[in-house]
């Protein structure tokens, strides 16, 4: 089967497994050249969705020949599938140095040396293919779940110069781009979030050599060319991408600007990269006010508790508007909540539209479900989106198929050919042409058809039938699902508030589920030391069962107000610093604060 034949049946499918967002923003497309070589470094926190991501949003459709690790390929299905769409096998190593030497390190491993050979050899033929063909390398070395982008490896730099040197031993000028994107997400697991693609500025790799004296120099000084572009390549991905120092500065970012925007939905996608920067370099800066650690506590505290009673800021705000009301709601109070998001959610036109739908997804729903607790790794948040995705594209297109086989069914016993010859004597011009066309094809497959003609009429049916069913779907899914969890929140607000005191928990107990946890470590990340690592904790031993979520309401309204407070005296410690100048940069600070305020933010 050809390569673009493969490739655009998967980029199809790739259309439709992004649906599991709710929306993707593209900027930057300008940065991508129509035609030329070009490598495409994109960061890899989403595992097989963000192979579909660049597919389907690289500017020009250009067709992308993927690096993939060579363990994909040992299956031979899915080997035949990952060759006949362009995917070129790559060995790695758990805990490989990202300064790794892919010249010069010796074949121990095996063979290491011809595999990287082989690897650039066929990287340089997707290269040279056509009008300049284009090549997806994952820098990062491997999908993972860390605040930040921990490690950049050799391996694009190495390719881009070598790829040069290679041109240039056959007597031609080589021209190649090396194009770094970002790809933000919301929430990246959580079905009908958002996500923002990000494709920056090129690097023109051959004015980049020139500057360098590669790669026609010394081995030594294609060396040290190399891991200076690595250093252009990893900072160009951080600026593309949120970064923060550790988990608990990302939390804290993040409940902080839920808190200032009161919805993340608030927020536009293309400026959520740069609001959720800022907020990280606010609470992430050297020599800050002395309000900092309490309001990194309080608001550290509060997205642990919003973690562990399966509660989103946003729907506990929309019930419970007021931040600085700590007390329970009246009992009556909360059982009128939830008769009011019952009512909301169940009688709202809204919903009795999105019910059919809603029900014939049921399947994918389930499939999505089942895949995600057998298949993904619980603990490995990377695995979890494209399981839920693929799956449920797989229920939904059963569904699609049954309805499908039955229109076809039906519409196989409709007087078609004869309305169809009533529409041609009331029409003129050009539309009568083009309908006697459709007219004498249809009396061709009536009489000589047969089987084609079945055919031609069951895709027919299954085509449309998808496309209805899923744009009606997805038109109505967000905000229906909104309302769900709103109701949810309302009887667990509800419960909270009915219960007493004594069947909370105990301060003890409480103190369990002060910080959110971790994920766990990635053993193909080669770690960076560094002098500001915070020393870990002794592992925290959690109850054999997790309280209910009610047993959270009440410490978790409390600890909202106290957030509230906190995040506000902290704000306007800033403010008032900066107007002092009591910043070493006196620029940033009161710049950063300027620019959350002209995005929305509300302090």
């Amino acid at each position: 089967m050809e390569l673009k034949l493969v490739y655009r049946i998967l980029r199809a499918l790739s259309d439709r497994a992004l649906d599991f967002y709710s929306e993707v923003h593209v900027e930057g497309t300008y940065n991508v050249p129509a035609d030329g070589p070009l490598i495409v470094v994109s960061c890899h926190h989403n595992e097989i969705l963000d192979i579909a991501t660049l597919a389907v949003t690289i500017p020009h459709r250009r067709p992308l020949c993927f690096w993939a690790k060579s363990s994909l390929f040992k299956n031979p299905l899915t080997r035949a599938i990952l060759v006949s769409s362009g995917s070129i096998p790559v060995r790695r190593h758990p805990n490989g140095a990202a300064s790794t030497d892919w010249r010069s390190t010796s074949s121990a491993n095996g063979g290491g040396s011809d595999a990287r050979q082989a690897l650039f050899q066929e990287t340089f033929r997707a290269l040279d293919g056509g009008d300049g063909g284009a090549v997806g390398v994952f820098p990062e070395g491997t999908s993972y779940t860390e605040p930040r982008i921990v490690q950049v490896k050799e391996g694009a730099a190495w390719a881009a110069l070598e790829y040069l040197r290679w041109k240039g031993q056959g007597g031609e000028e080589g021209r190649l781009a090396v194009v770094p994107v970002g790809i933000v997400h919301t929430a990246k697991a959580r079905y009908q979030s958002r996500m923002a693609v990000r494709w920056g500025a090129p690097i023109d790799v051959a004015s980049f050599a020139r500057e360098h004296n590669a790669p026609f120099g010394t081995d030594e000084e294609l060396r040290v060319a190399v891991k200076k572009l690595t250093e252009e390549i990893e900072w160009r991905m951080v600026g593309l991408t949120i970064n923060a120092p550790d988990w608990n500065g990302l939390y804290v970012a993040k409940v902080a600007r839920d808190m200032l925007w009161s919805d993340e939905h608030n927020i536009p996608m293309q400026q959520f990269p740069e609001v959720s920067q800022a907020l990280v370099d606010l609470f992430s800066m050297p020599n800050p006010p002395a309000s900092l650690p309490r309001a990194r506590k309080s608001l550290l505290t509060y997205h642990s508790l919003l973690h562990y009673s399966n509660i989103s800021h946003a729907h506990l705000t929309a019930l419970l508007p007021n931040l600085r009301q700590a007390s329970l709601p009246r009992r009556r109070t909360a059982v009128s909540l939830v008769f009011r998001q019952l009512l909301l959610t169940v009688l709202h036109p809204r919903f009795l539209l999105f019910l059919p739908p809603l029900l014939l997804h049921i399947p994918a729903y389930a499939l999505a479900a089942a895949a995600k607790r057998g298949l993904a790794s619980q603990r490995e948040e990377e695995t979890h989106a494209q399981y839920k995705a693929i799956f449920g594209m797989l229920g939904a297109g059963a569904v699609y198929g049954i309805l499908g086989s039955l229109l076809a069914r039906v519409v196989g016993r409709l007087p078609i050919l004869a309305t169809l010859s009533k529409a041609v004597a009331r029409s003129d011009g050009g539309l009568q042409v083009a309908l006697k066309l459709v007219e004498h094809a249809g009396v061709w497959l009536a009489k000589n058809g047969g089987g084609l003609r079945d055919c031609v009429v069951l895709i027919g049916s299954v085509y449309m039938t998808a496309k209805v069913l899923s744009r009606w779907h997805n038109i109505l899914v967000g905000a229906n699902m909104k309302q769900a969890q709103c109701l949810v929140t309302a009887l667990k607000v509800s419960r909270g508030t009915c219960s007493t005191p004594s069947s909370g928990l105990s301060a003890e107990q409480l103190g369990l589920y002060g910080t959110p946890p971790e994920p766990p470590l990635n053993p193909f990340i080669k770690r960076r030391p560094s002098p500001d690592d915070a020393p870990k904790h002794a592992t925290k031993v959690f109850p054999a069962r997790m309280p209910p979520s009610w047993k959270f309401i009440r410490p978790l309204l409390e600890v909202r107000t106290e957030a509230s407070y906190a995040l506000s005296e902290y704000l306007a410690d800033l403010e008032m610093h900066a107007v002092e100048g009591q910043w070493q940069d006196s620029s940033s600070t009161p710049a950063l604060l300027h620019r959350l305020r002209q995005l929305g933010a509300c302090f």
